[in-house]
């Protein structure tokens, strides 16, 4: 039972740093993020010995099959949080992407859509400053798109000039 509880920590412990990373908390404050890892750990410890212990397992002997399935589990479990954690914090192009300049969005067959822009510059998390997409070719004006940083929000305009470009090309 000590080890089954113990790949429940380990899973806890991987499922949480995965999400870490992805919401960029290890950017923000490492000590703080190392700590949430390692409470999460302690309960998944916590919570694998109970519930191994609740299902019956301290009078059942180890088995390669429990263990598989056990490791099989936390696996699953470690893919699933990493996956949610990178539906909700995704990247900047990658947000870009799905707002605005993908397949199917208003900026996808013009200079700023996913084929043609050129550049998108995000500064780094504790920047201030706007995400700037650059136009690519086709352009018959080399002006950029800047938007509002918004975190899980979506992106709007952070000026006049990108407002009036996006209204010009149909956009919201």
């Amino acid at each position: 039972m000590p080890l089954l509880a113990s790949v429940c920590g380990i899973a806890f412990a991987a499922a949480a740093a995965g999400v870490t990373a992805k919401a960029r908390l290890l950017y923000h404050s490492p000590a703080q993020a190392g700590l949430l890892v390692l409470a999460v750990a302690g309960v998944g410890l916590v919570c694998g010995w109970w519930a191994f212990r609740a299902l019956g397992f301290r009078r059942r002997a180890l088995s390669v099959r429990i263990t598989v399935t056990a490791l099989v589990v936390a696996v699953a479990a470690v893919w699933g949080s990493t996956a949610v954690a990178a539906e909700i914090w995704k990247t900047p192009w990658q947000r870009y992407l799905d707002e605005v300049g993908g397949p199917g969005a208003c900026l996808a067959g013009t200079p700023y859509g996913e084929r043609h822009a050129s550049a998108i510059v995000y500064p780094a998390p504790n920047a201030s400053g706007p995400m700037e997409v650059w136009p690519g070719k086709g352009a018959t004006a080399v002006l950029r798109l800047d938007f509002d940083r918004g975190g899980t929000h979506r992106l709007t305009p952070a000026d006049d000039a990108s407002r009036g470009l996006m209204t010009d090309y149909g956009c919201r």
